[in-house]
């Protein structure tokens, strides 16, 4: 199995990896009448979100997504564009959603991913980063922040 696109998440004015989620989902595309198919190899999901905090609450920033039907919905209010040339495996790609979500529970996010720890398999955790954050969320509002990277490095 090839590696797995990560989903990412804009912290600190720096792009990290999600490497790990303590409880279920963050959010699910078929709660926007999303139902990807897999873009390749590397994204048997068939799509990829980028997260953020905006105003201390967990936002779907943007979310690229490889679809079979011809329209894509709204989402916010917000029509698909075409792909760039980073997400150009994804037929849709959603910006600036800006868009609320109500998880509660840990995530971890890594980066720097370390070379040397890659594997051709899966979604890499959070130990093969350099930096390593663990965020926690109360229906959506950040309620904690913990550099997790020393113990990381431990792990490794």
């Amino acid at each position: 199995m090839t590696a797995q696109f990560n989903d990412l998440f804009q912290y600190q004015e720096k792009e990290f990896a999600v490497a790990g989620i303590s409880a279920g989902e963050l959010f699910k595309p078929s709660d926007f009448g999303l139902y990807p198919i897999p873009a390749s190899t590397a994204c048997w999901r068939g799509y990829v979100a980028i997260f953020a905090i905006a105003d201390a609450h967990l936002v779907l920033n943007s979310l690229s997504v490889n679809l079979q039907e011809s329209q894509a919905p709204t989402i916010n209010g917000i029509l698909p564009q075409e792909p760039s040339d980073r997400f150009k495996l994804f037929n849709n790609v959603y910006k600036d959603l800006n868009h609320r979500l109500y998880y509660t529970g840990g995530l971890l996010i890594g980066h720097e991913f370390i070379r040397d720890l890659y594997v051709h398999m899966g979604f890499h955790p959070a130990w093969k980063y350099k930096t390593v954050v663990e965020l926690f969320f109360e229906s959506g509002r950040l309620t904690g922040e913990f550099d997790r990277s020393e113990r990381a490095a431990q792990i490794r």
